[in-house]
């Protein structure tokens, strides 16, 4: 069946631009994740395979590449007990996004912030064989400025500063800060890195300050 491009993923194309570093995905692959995943996940990896957008802003992933950074970020937080999870995309500063086999984009791991952040439970869309619908919601509300990041002094974007800086991000590479936000470092292009994302999100979950929050917590932490 020819691919037919919805208007999420659509709206997502017109945000971010066309597919860069595009790699090939294997039907052995998408058969391993059958089940697991969404079938229109497995639409976007056969006609744009695993890929970044925007200079690296953000990729479309392999899951296995990150299943380590999953369990070693999750560990301990009772959160691995209640659901499988995926990562199926991630942002050019380390964001994780998961999807979990029950209860769909429930979680994001923010490994510059040390936030594990609940986005609320899919699990009734997914029994109501609704999970294509969860993931297409996914490519249709992110935008660059959601996953982007403003200096602290400028108050101005970040992270096509830091591609001019750096060069745009490679399949194992993110943006950082150093030191980090969580531990106090300072968000801008003076502090900014770029590093090896599986190594620098291991280090940072090795710091152990690992926040779990949602939208009601972020607001209450930010507003006071």
């Amino acid at each position: 069946m020819a691919f037919v491009l919805d208007e999420d993923f659509s709206w997502f194309l017109e945000q971010f631009g066309k597919p860069q570093l595009a790699e090939d995905v294997t039907e052995n692959l998408i058969d391993t994740y059958k089940g697991l995943l969404p079938n229109r996940l497995f639409e976007y990896w056969r006609k744009f395979g695993f890929c970044s957008f925007k200079d690296g802003l953000i990729w479309i992933v392999n899951p296995n590449d990150y299943k380590s950074l999953v369990n070693t970020w999750l560990k301990g937080t009772g959160i691995l007990e209640t659901d499988n999870f995926h990562v199926f995309a991630r942002s050019g500063f380390g964001v994780l996004y998961l999807w979990g086999e029950k209860t769909g984009r429930s979680w994001s791991i923010d490994p510059l912030n040390g936030r594990i952040f609940n986005n609320g439970s899919y699990q009734k869309e997914i029994l109501a064989g609704n999970a294509d619908d969860v993931i297409q919601s996914f490519f249709g509300i992110i935008s660059p400025d959601t996953i982007d990041t403003k200096d602290s002094n400028t108050r101005n974007f970040i992270f096509e500063d830091a591609v001019s800086k750096f060069d745009p991000l490679k399949s194992n590479e993110m943006f950082t800060f150093e030191p980090a936000p969580f531990i106090g470092g300072e968000r801008s292009l003076r502090t900014i890195n770029k590093v090896n994302i599986f190594i620098q999100s291991e280090i940072l979950a090795s710091m152990g300050q690992r926040e779990i929050t949602d939208m009601k917590g972020l607001a209450k932490k930010t507003l006071g």
